[in-house]
């Protein structure tokens, strides 16, 4: 069994990784900061010190679970695959099968109502689980009656989110359910392997509700302008002229040379698909640093009293330059996707959680690793100050923004969160 000698663990981890399976309660639920060692302490260091030799009955699944089988493979497997060496781990991403030692598991992912069928007919004796609170109810009901086995054990993770959400108000705060669950919180300072200035930092980069729930640990409702905390005009802007108090200032100049070889590490487009709304088209170079976004094209077709096809806005995006880049749209605009395809261009499916997507944009804009072009970008600069939560749908267990003048800004968001690593999001 290998050593975990990159990370030192603190007493809270310590305990429940080297508690015996057999002593642990049917559910244990992670929940926390962000950054204080919850996805380490449940999905990788429990699972090799004490899961890998968990015996459940033969006709049970182990089954690994994130918002998404890419987010899950990049927040755990990674990490799970640089610690066991590859010689002992083996996953093919396609099925989602992975054979960890001489065990069997099959990695799904969770992020929408019809991801319950995945594990339909499974009977259930381990699961871990990544970023629960995104899943829907659909899912995690589906999984607690799966996992009917003497000895089923589930480990999972979150951060805090809606308190209206089902996983807090009818699990959590369920008496009858918690008979079977232990709830085990976790702040930045249960992680001893971040220094004093670095955890500033990622207290620093998180901003209103983001800092109550992913610094603080409290279930919260989001209320108002999304980032009225993170969103600085002078400093999340460039490329123009900016009136305050009725003075002009002017705004940094993009970087000489940003756009030539050698100025930027990448260079692609984002697209927010409309067919009755605007279609949004997006321009991203980005530094290594800071991602810089340039460009914008878009269509309003109300505006215009006419409305494109897809083979007309392909068209729009080929003479905006993104014919030779990655372009990233959202999975569920099929046919859109197979009309760029068809033209042989490079097309990836947007990650499109949207609670997860909002706290990437929001942290990169706190700390200006997120930049708009006044001067390109006009329409996007002037929606992300009002892009705002619905109040309504909150009180429902639903975290979402209100449909209204939505396109720009989460074109954005496709833009920006899934492409961006995790580490570049919270890093200083």
């Amino acid at each position: 069994m290998p050593e975990l000698m990159m990370k030192q663990f603190g007493r809270k981890s310590h305990d429940f990784i080297m508690r015996p399976p057999e002593h642990d309660m049917k559910h244990t639920l992670l929940v926390g900061s962000v950054r204080s060692s919850k996805t380490f302490t449940a999905h990788i260091a429990k699972n090799i010190v004490q899961l890998s030799q968990y015996e459940i009955p033969l006709n049970a699944k182990r089954i690994m679970s994130g918002s998404t089988k890419q987010t899950f493979y990049r927040n755990v497997l990674l990490d799970l695959q640089g610690i066991v060496g590859k010689e002992n781990m083996h996953y093919n991403s396609a099925n989602g099968e992975l054979m960890l030692y001489d065990k069997l598991w099959f990695v799904i992912g969770a992020k929408d109502e019809a991801s319950y069928k995945q594990v339909l007919g499974a009977t259930v004796g381990l699961w871990l689980g990544d970023e629960v609170v995104e899943y829907p109810e659909s899912f995690l009901a589906q999984m607690w009656m799966r996992m009917s086995p003497p000895g089923a054990r589930s480990y999972l993770t979150t951060n805090p989110g809606n308190p209206y959400q089902y996983l807090k108000k009818d699990v959590i705060d369920n008496k009858e359910f918690r008979k079977r669950m232990e709830v085990i919180h976790f702040l930045l300072d249960d992680n001893p392997n971040i220094a004093p200035a670095d955890k500033a930092d990622i207290i620093a980069s998180q901003k209103g509700v983001f800092k109550l729930r992913y610094i603080d640990g409290l279930w919260v409702v989001a209320e108002g302008s999304i980032f009225r905390d993170s969103w600085n005009e002078a400093e999340n802007l460039f490329d123009g002229t900016l009136e305050v108090d009725g003075k002009p200032i002017e705004l940094q100049s993009e970087p000489i040379g940003l756009r030539n070889a050698g100025g930027f590490v990448d260079h692609w487009f984002s697209v927010d698909p409309g067919v009755d709304h605007v279609q949004s088209h997006l321009e991203y170079y980005d530094d290594g640093d800071v991602v810089w976004c340039v460009a914008e094209q878009r269509w309003d077709s109300r505006k215009e009293m006419r409305m494109k096809t897809d083979g007309m806005y392909a068209d729009d995006l080929i003479k905006f330059g993104a014919e030779k880049c990655q372009i990233i749209v959202p999975p569920e605009a099929a046919s859109f996707k197979q009309e760029l395809i068809q033209r042989g261009l490079w097309v990836t499916d947007a990650d499109n959680a949207v609670s997860a997507g909002i706290h990437t944009m929001s942290t990169m804009l706190a700390r200006r690793k997120l930049r708009i072009s006044l001067r390109g970008c006009p329409e996007l600069a002037k929606r992300i100050p009002n892009y705002s939560w619905d109040s309504k749908a909150a009180k429902l267990g639903k975290e979402q923004p209100l449909k209204v003048e939505d396109d720009d800004v989460d074109s954005c968001r496709y833009g920006v969160h899934g492409k961006i690593p995790a580490w570049r999001v919270t890093s200083g």
